[in-house]
């Protein structure tokens, strides 16, 4: 008999992990896959930065910036505004998607009315029932419930917005 004990390895579906190219390999997969996950995680936890408003349409009247230098109840308070609008905004952009649709019928026909497309014009630019119209009454809104500090708050978050642009 041998002193030598006997190694009975069984084969298995797995790969021999003592190579050091299947540790880089499982390595990398598992960086990989917390980067994947640690991005998704960072896309739920941050769907709505700051508490800002979800509409870029205000982003010129209302900077992120502004938003950012508030307090965090305050933010939230400031923010259902817009949020509270998005229904009736997303309806006036159907109309005005659905207006974009008369004027193509228009433009198609044999005897062209040039009044017609105007007025169809006018009225997703202009209207009551336009996106700009319903979008000038929210910031209306907005504007009257900031305080005085939080009004010079926003004029020089508008101000330094559009510094950076020139």
């Amino acid at each position: 008999m041998s002193d030598v004990p006997s190694h009975n390895h069984k084969k298995t579906w797995l790969p021999d992990t003592s190579h050091g190219l299947w540790r880089v390999l499982l390595l990398a997969s598992l960086m990989i896959n917390l980067a994947i996950l640690g991005i998704l995680l960072g896309q739920h936890y941050r769907s709505n930065p700051m508490d800002r408003p979800g509409a870029a349409n205000y982003m010129q009247f209302v900077p992120q910036r502004f938003f950012a230098e508030l307090p965090r109840e305050r933010r939230r308070e400031l923010g259902l505004a817009f949020r509270a609008s998005k229904v009736e905004l997303e309806k006036a952009r159907l109309l005005s998607t659905g207006n974009a649709q008369k004027v193509a019928a228009e433009l198609v026909k044999p005897e062209f009315d040039a009044s017609r497309i105007a007025e169809l014009i006018d009225g997703f630019t202009t209207g009551p029932e336009s996106v700009a119209a319903k979008g000038g009454a929210v910031l209306k809104d907005f504007y009257i419930k900031l305080s005085f500090d939080e009004r010079v708050l926003l004029a020089k978050a508008i101000e330094e917005r559009f510094q950076h642009q020139k």
